[in-house]
């Protein structure tokens, strides 16, 4: 449990000792104009005033003893101290002894520690730790305690150890200064009457096992308890900021949220500093302390200067770039490492005799390289020149390439292609080039994260604030990095009472992740999301699972409805693509810490996972198509119906989709089946100009006419036998705004358009959906909603089973549905295309937008009912809303009870 917050009494402040003025001193050239001696102007002698003697004299006395204080050295550019503390040591070779008035009903005990360092590491784990002993008014000890602490330096990691920005530091100087640790002593039980507090430090131990320098500082208050009716009107006088910073230490959601035994136990007491016994510089230590309140941000990003980065078959590279740039790639001569521009094919690179290779990324948009090797893993380096460095996207530091790699020139020559190495920068024998220009490291961006690691009898405590009804656990596994296993098993078990119904149990298999890693040498999975809803009333949740599960306490942020990344990952992406593991501002998650979180780490249980900041498509990496049925529904009542056509492509090679038709505005080769309900023959559908009426439409096959008929109506179809094979066919006679269309594909792949049923819903008449959804299914209802000639602002309201569905409890689930709401987009966002059966003659003038419903698995298996409402602008839009529009539905997720030909244009993002 963390410390209650408190008014803190005034700290004890040393100012620095004035620093003497220096005289002015005369130039060289000046001295040497006069010989040496000074000019001084005569002025007629007075008396001395003897006042003035007596005030020179005070003067004297009062800068001989402050010459006599310890002056603080400058600090160069640092940041000035927001607070100043006297800081007690404590040591290993003798107790610090601090006296426990009866009043008080418990210590805090902040500690620092002093290490010695001659560079920024934030990264570096500084582990350490005291005993306290408890010693009563008769002077017997009546408990003893050990606390195992960890802190880091905060610090700036682009400027030098002892500049900038930091946490703390010594008014001295001298090596760095940890991040603050809070220990409460409670000792109301222990020590009734009052008594003593003694405190020795352990021996501070890295994790290898050598010694660390370390000396502990602390500053000690006394709790002093409040009365009822004193925290009462304590909590009144609380305003907003402050209310906020005593939420935030105990709680994400903030201090009106947390429970009342909470709020009670943050206000009971207030703080006094302590004294400790004895003389300084007998019986103990002290030292100044310059406090800020910086921290470094957590995650925060690694990728500063990181020297090697390891690839392989089974680890990979991100790196995220914003325009063309020539990457040089270094590692052990001879290897080959594969390179993906992009959502692009990899393309191999061999590093060269001497271990290099330049590969030229040409694409302007912003996206993510992939890069990992063939083999066994391996260390390598990335760099660009000094003027492209800056096209990488994410908190770089971009420091210059090693004296030895500068040397060799990894950029003397021409840059390669991709797929190809330099050969001019490995040339042996090559001509002396010129002075290389300064190239720069572009590490991968990679963030450190905190997970709780799991265990089956000591369980992780979660508290339920009052309002929350979920609980979200990110879940990963440990998997072993040197046995080749490509998954890992996941188990989580939560309980939240006695009873055997008390509980919800959660096994799960989860992939190996390429580009994650946990620090202690361990592969991770890829995450899962898993949430819970408990009953009604439930304030404690206790979480156990297998020992190689890591997990995350997670809550939806009350309020917060998107996801705002920081600057500068604010950037604008693909339609189909999300950043994965960036920073943000804003989230609709947010971590919570448990409950015994200072005992989960007196025991070490946490791992910190190394992930990389990349972008990726949404719905990549979490399953196939196979695994994402897709069935397309149709409403009702059967409202009126029309075809939608939306442009698409084919590729060469590719089979044809069954929703798919060929356009013929001009001669083009098709691929005849020779298989099938279509084999031997073309199908043709036409729509003619009104001034076509009556004439002939002609349909030739390899430049001979194959069938001919007089044009009746507007639109129809032809049937028109043709040999299997590659066939150039043409339609001829319908006029300028004429067009025409064959369900056989491009022979060479191009441009084709993909069929779609879409029905008609109005602001009078609204439409209905009825599917069944099964137990542990995740849904998504894609809505296309086209706006008939036009892009056109919608707003559709939909609501799941009156917007009161059945929902799961005591089971986890992976998606949070929301079961009304307004679907609020422009048609056209998503492309432009044609109604078929519309009456005009414009074509690809209609807009269509994209809007998602999406059906958690969190609801109680059963049949789903989802009405939509066209709904008319909101009051103060300025612009008017459709008031028609076309609705096509997919559900995605569940198969379809037959046969299926629906398109597969779309794969919708897991949580």
């Amino acid at each position: 449990m963390s410390a209650p917050a408190k008014r803190r009494e005034p700290s004890i402040h040393e100012a620095p000792a004035p620093q003497r003025p220096a005289r002015p001193r005369q130039s060289t050239r000046a001295r040497q104009a006069t010989g040496g001696f000074v000019a001084r102007p005569s002025a007629p002698r007075k008396g001395l005033n003897p006042r003035w003697l007596i005030a020179m004299s005070l003067l004297g006395l009062t800068a001989f003893a402050l010459s006599l204080l310890p002056s603080a050295p400058p600090l160069g550019s640092s940041l000035p101290a927001e607070d100043e503390i006297l800081a007690y040591h404590i040591e290993p070779q003798r107790d610090l002894v601090i006296k426990i008035p009866a009043e008080i009903d418990a210590v805090e005990v902040t500690t620092w520690g002093s290490v010695k360092a001659e560079a920024c590491d934030s990264a570096r784990r500084y582990p350490y730790g005291f005993v306290a002993a408890f010693v009563n008014e008769r002077g017997a000890e009546v408990a003893r305690h050990v606390y195992d602490l960890e802190s880091r330096v905060s610090c700036d990691p682009d400027r030098p150890l002892g500049e900038g920005e930091y946490a703390a530091r010594l008014a001295g100087g001298g090596g760095a200064v940890t991040d603050p640790r809070s220990t409460l002593l409670i000792t109301h039980d222990v020590l009734p009457q009052g008594g003593q507090v003694r405190l020795r430090a352990k021996p501070a131990v890295g994790a290898d096992g050598v010694p660390i320098d370390l000396t502990i500082l602390s500053r000690l208050e006394g709790r002093y308890e409040r009365s009822e009716t004193s925290r009462a009107l304590f909590e009144q006088s609380l305003d907003a900021e402050e209310r906020r910073q005593m939420g935030r230490r105990v709680s994400a959601l903030g201090f009106a949220d947390l429970p009342e035994p909470a709020r009670k136990e943050l206000l009971q007491g207030w703080a006094r500093r302590l004294e400790a016994g004895g003389r300084q510089g007998l019986d103990y230590e002290m030292s100044r302390l310059l406090l800020r309140r910086f921290r470094m941000p957590y995650p925060r990003a690694e990728g500063r200067g990181a020297s090697e980065f390891v690839v392989g078959e089974r680890h990979a590279a991100a790196l995220n770039f914003r325009g063309p740039l020539s990457l040089d790639i270094e590692g052990p001569p001879g290897r080959t490492v594969r390179v993906a521009d992009g959502a692009g094919a990899a393309a191999g690179v061999e590093l060269g005799p001497l271990g290099r290779a330049t590969v030229r990324l040409s694409r302007e948009d912003i996206r993510t390289v992939v890069i990992d090797g063939v083999g066994p893993d391996f260390g390598v380096r990335f760099g660009a020149p000094e003027a492209q460095a800056m096209q990488q996207v994410g908190e770089i530091v971009h420091p210059a390439m090693p004296p030895s790699a500068a040397a060799e020139g990894p950029g003397a020559g021409p840059a390669a292609a991709p797929g190809a190495t330099a050969p001019a920068a490995d040339a042996p024998g090559a001509a002396a080039a010129p002075a290389a220009p300064v190239r720069l490291q572009t590490p991968p961006d990679v963030r450190i994260v905190r997970y709780l690691a799991l265990d089956p009898a000591d369980p992780v405590i979660a508290r339920m604030a009052p309002g929350q009804e979920l609980l979200g656990l990110l879940i990963r596994a440990e998997i072993e990095a040197t046995g080749g296993a490509n998954q890992g098993d996941a188990t989580v078990v939560a309980r939240w009472g006695p009873g055997p119904s008390d509980r919800a149990e959660l096994k799960v298999t989860l992939p190996r992740s390429r580009f994650e890693w946990w620090n202690d040498g361990f592969d991770a999975s890829e995450p899962r999301l898993a949430i819970l809803r408990p009953p009604p009333g439930v304030e404690r949740i206790e979480i156990t699972g297998d020992a190689r599960t890591r997990v995350r306490l997670r809550t939806i942020e009350p309020g917060v409805n998107e996801t705002l990344y920081r600057l500068p990952y604010r950037v604008e992406l693909a339609e189909d693509e999300t950043w994965r593991y960036a920073p943000f501002d804003v989230s609709t998650w947010t971590d919570v810490r448990p409950v015994n979180l200072d005992d989960l780490e007196r025991k070490e249980r946490f791992s910190d996972l190394r992930e990389q900041v990349r972008i990726e498509r949404a719905g990549e990496g979490a399953r196939s198509d196979a695994d994402r049925p897709e069935r397309i529904l149709v409403p009702e009542h059967a409202p009126v119906r029309r075809r939608l056509l939306m442009p698409a492509w084919q590729s060469a090679g590719e089979p044809s989709p069954g929703d798919a038709w060929t356009p013929l505005l001009v001669a083009k080769d098709v691929r005849v089946d020779a298989e099938g309900a279509g084999a031997g023959r073309l199908s043709v559908v036409y729509r003619a100009a009104r001034a076509s009426l009556g004439k002939e439409v002609a349909v030739r096959v390899d430049g001979e006419v194959a069938l001919r008929e007089p044009i009746v109506a507007l639109s129809g179809a032809l049937r028109v036998a043709a040999p299997p094979g590659v066939r150039r066919v043409e339609v001829e006679g319908l006029g300028e705004a004429g067009v025409a269309y064959t369900e056989a594909p491009p022979a060479n792949g191009g441009a084709i358009v993909r069929r779609r049923d879409v029905f008609e819903l109005t602001r009078g008449r609204p439409m209905t959906y009825r599917f069944r959804q099964e137990a542990g299914e995740t849904l998504h209802l894609v809505l296309f909603v086209v706006t008939p000639g036009e892009n056109a602002d919608y707003r559709v309201r939909y609501r799941v089973e009156g917007a009161k569905p059945a929902s799961r409890e005591a089971a986890f689930f992976r998606r949070v549905t929301i079961p009304d709401g307004v679907l609020a987009g422009r048609g056209g966002d998503l492309t432009r295309a044609t109604l078929w059966e519309a009456a005009t003659d414009r074509r690809g003038a209609d807009g269509v937008g994209r809007s998602v419903i999406r059906l958690g698995d969190d609801l109680a298996p059963g049949e789903r009912v989802v009405r939509l409402s066209l709904l008319g602008p909101q009051a103060g839009d300025a612009g008017e809303t459709a008031k028609e529009v076309w609705v096509g539905a997919v559900l995605v997720g569940q198969k379809a009870p037959g046969r299926d030909n629906g398109p597969r244009l779309w794969v919708e993002d897991d949580p």
